[in-house]
């Protein structure tokens, strides 16, 4: 049992595929984590929408769960200071005057939407140097804009919208109260001054007042209601804080604070993130091909490119080729006989493009391609091709980052669920010929949002201090130089398919 010491930080991460709150205390020491499954409805052709009855309850109940886990430690409900909540952008949900839900909670991923841009005469140029978001459909801004012009039944019942870690906030203090990084990728805010883009809101036919309160980073904080008190055993009016964004809370675990260093964060997707200091414009990014909004620090921007299927394509092919009954000794069989296919996989390459490109060109109606399959290939090297299909993305994306800010950092910083394969591990350090560097952190995003909840109240003077993180060790993976040997005349081969498949041009 670990013994109780000082002030306890919590973590709210709500991602696509799980709920995760974690306990810590302020030097990094993780106390508790408590996960529960995100439920996914499908309810017609391309759309995907999140259960928020499911979330609203495991929400309660995880909470609850931490608290009684701290007790168990010594703990006591008052040593909690702050609460933190970050989650994935681009969804939203309506509320009616009371604060009920009255619409259906798309993932980033529904295909519901439409890129309406054009219609509202703006350049992709002044789209950009507005949001800092790329011209792709996904944002919330173009999934209200196409509901209304479809007719979508429920479009016209709310008198609020809120984005999920919005409405974790609602849930947990009755306010709504949101955060610059994660008002970006609402396609809704101007990433300049920190407020909703008026402009932008009006063209969905809403107005400004129906969002949430917009606050600075770290300003964004309301106190826990009674009656979650109540249900949960926490303290009612303890501090909760939106913290924005959960890939950019992942960055600030992995103790990202100034330029230079670059994050490679893998689940379902994977995101390429480094921090610049200020607002990068259309053409500094290549055309507006990288993400480029607040970060969770004031002042600080992230830079930002992601392929929208990265643990999603492996574990797509895990299903697809461990056989319908596969369980995880088969599934362990495959990734086995992947680490044993020979570098190059035999000539099979996969161009990971099953949910589209993603970064640079962010094509999303792109699908994935298998080339150069015969008889002889295997269920092992049609899984080794595709790690080494998002390895090829990787070093692409990479070096066009290092042309974007002049840096090359000597090594690359892991995180994410897909940081924890070492094969994969090992083919990302050879693609890229440098070393990876992984915060022994099992849960980066909520433990980000637990660090901006303490420096919200307080706990931390400032940024530099929060991420001294002291109990987080670090594990490195060296480049082993006769497989990076064996890559360097595929490398430009592979990044050079991925250049013709997904440039339109």
């Amino acid at each position: 049992m670990i013994s109780a010491s000082g002030p306890v930080l919590i973590g709210v991460d709500i991602g696509t595929t799980n709920l995760k709150v974690v306990a810590i205390r302020p030097d990094g020491t993780t106390l508790s984590v408590v996960r529960r499954g995100m439920r996914i409805d499908h309810p017609g052709p391309g759309a995907a929408e999140f259960d928020l009855d499911q979330l609203e309850t495991d929400l309660v109940s995880s909470l609850g769960e931490t608290v009684e886990r701290l007790a168990s430690a010594g703990h006591t409900a008052a040593d909690i200071s702050a609460i933190g909540i970050c989650s994935i952008g681009e969804s939203f949900v309506g509320l009616d005057a009371e604060g009920r839900r009255v619409t259906p909670c798309p993932t980033w991923f529904d295909r519901r939407t439409a890129n309406l841009r054009s219609d509202w005469g703006l350049s992709a140029h002044d789209w950009y140097d507005r949001t800092g978001m790329v011209d792709d459909d996904i944002y919330t801004v173009h999934r209200l804009g196409y509901a209304r012009r479809t007719g979508a039944d429920w479009f016209g019942r709310p008198s609020r919208w809120a984005m999920v870690a919005d409405y974790a906030m609602w849930c947990l203090t009755g306010r709504l109260v949101s955060n610059p990084s994660l008002a970006a990728r609402s396609g809704l805010a101007d990433r300049r001054s920190g407020a909703w883009d008026a402009e932008l809101v009006r063209t969905t036919g809403l107005d400004p007042a129906v969002l949430p309160e917009l606050r600075p980073q770290g300003e964004g904080r309301a106190p826990l209601t009674a009656a979650v008190a109540s249900l949960t055993g926490l303290a009612a009016g303890t501090p909760v804080v939106n913290a924005g964004h959960d890939h950019p809370c992942a960055g600030l675990a992995c103790r990202m604070t100034d330029p230079g260093p670059v994050i490679d964060s893998t689940g379902t997707s994977e995101a390429l993130k480094t921090v610049v200091d200020r607002p990068l414009g259309y053409d500094e990014v290549g055309g507006g091909l990288y993400d480029c909004y607040p970060y969770v620090i004031p002042g600080r921007f992230i830079l930002s490119g992601h392929i929208p299927a990265s643990g999603a394509l492996l574990d797509w092919l895990e299903r697809l080729l461990a056989g319908p009954d596969g369980g995880r000794p088969a599934v362990d069989r495959l990734w086995q006989a992947a680490a044993e296919a020979p570098a190059g996989a035999d000539g099979v390459r996969v161009l990971p493009y099953l949910r589209g490109t993603g970064a640079p060109w962010n094509r999303r109606g792109r699908r994935a391609e298998i080339l150069g399959l015969g008889e002889e290939a295997s269920a092992g090297t049609l899984l080794r091709a595709a790690v080494e299909g998002l390895a090829a993305w990787l070093r692409l994306n990479l070096d066009r980052f290092a042309a974007i800010t002049g840096d090359r950092p000597a090594e690359l910083i892991l995180a994410g669920g897909g940081a924890r394969n070492a094969f994969v591990d090992a083919v990302k350090a050879a693609f890229i010929d440098r070393p990876l560097v992984m915060p022994m952190v099992d849960e980066a995003a909520g433990i980000g949002a637990a660090l901006v909840g303490g420096l919200a109240v307080g706990v931390f003077g400032d940024a530099a201090e929060a991420v001294r993180l002291g109990a987080i060790g670090t594990a490195r993976i060296d480049v082993d130089p006769a497989l990076a040997a064996t890559y360097a005349p595929l490398v430009p081969e592979l990044v050079g398919r991925l250049e013709r498949a997904g440039d339109p041009s």
